[in-house]
């Protein structure tokens, strides 16, 4: 890496830097603002590489022997990342004293989520969801039957404008200009109302059953596995208000409030992981 940091009529010999006896092929100035364009990429890269690093527990996951809160970390081999949540009272701590300093990531998440499995096959938890999904299908249905009737409404009344400024009895000042005008509202409604109409038919043809419910939570390892990264924080925050890590094991504290917000979100949630596996 030296080597990159070197003006080119320069050489390097055990480390040192020496005068080439060469002349340099570009400008000094030049080159030294290359180099700097070059180590502002390098850190963009890897502060957008930071920033890529999304743990699902940040936020929710706690030392039980200090008493504090857990960080994710990460350490790099090769092309493999190892990420832990770390004991941030420890962290900065001169000298270790926390037996749970650093704990794999991988394997609270995993006992996280098997224990979520259990609220996940509750039968209330997926009978509500369906009734929920269900209300959110007739009120989206419903909007779109509204657009759809407005749309076709301004439509017919595009076409009766347009017949009278054909008509040959129509004196308007400027009737092309308008006439061109109406043809353009009339094909962004067509086009508005070709969409509408789609979405309808989906609605008709593929409604949200209470098995599509059952299945999408069926499996939480799976279904964890079809959310987005941000999806996983936003299903943690819903469903859980504590994770404390301790010597003897875990203790997981369930969120009890908000019972129709996290419905709702469930509900979302599962829609848009069917939609994924049925666009695959």
């Amino acid at each position: 890496m030296l080597s990159n940091r070197i003006y080119n009529g320069e050489v390097v010999h055990k480390g040192e830097v020496y005068p080439g006896e060469h002349p340099a092929i570009v400008d000094k100035k030049l080159w030294q603002k290359v180099q700097s364009i070059l180590s502002e990429n390098t850190r963009a890269k890897q502060s957008k590489a930071k920033t890529r690093m999304i743990s699902p527990l940040q936020g929710v996951i706690r030392c039980g022997h200090c008493d504090c809160s857990m960080g994710p970390t990460y350490t790099q081999k090769g092309e493999r990342r190892y990420t832990y949540y770390i004991c941030e009272k420890d962290a900065k701590r001169a000298v270790s004293r926390c037996p749970l300093k650093r704990v794999p990531a991988g394997d609270i998440e995993k006992a996280v989520l098997e224990q979520l499995g259990a609220v996940f096959r509750t039968p209330t938890l997926v009978a509500k969801t369906y009734f929920a999904a269900k209300e959110m299908e007739k009120a989206e249905r419903e909007r779109l039957t509204k657009q759809k009737e407005q749309l076709e409404e301004d439509l017919a009344a595009a076409r009766k404008r347009a017949l009278e400024l054909m008509s040959p009895d129509n004196s308007e000042p400027d009737r092309e200009e308008k006439l061109a005008k109406v043809n353009q509202r009339a094909v962004a409604s067509t086009r508005h109302l070709v969409n509408v109409s789609a979405g309808l038919r989906v609605f008709e043809n593929d409604q949200v059953t209470e098995r599509d419910v059952s299945e999408a939570f069926e499996s939480i390892e799976i279904f964890w596995d079809d959310l987005f990264p941000l999806e996983r924080n936003r299903l943690v925050r819903l469903l859980i208000e504590k994770v404390e890590i301790r010597e003897t094991g875990i203790d997981m504290e369930l969120k009890t409030n908000g019972l129709t917000s996290l419905i709702t979100e469930l509900t979302g949630l599962a829609c848009e992981v069917k939609e994924r596996r049925n666009g695959k």
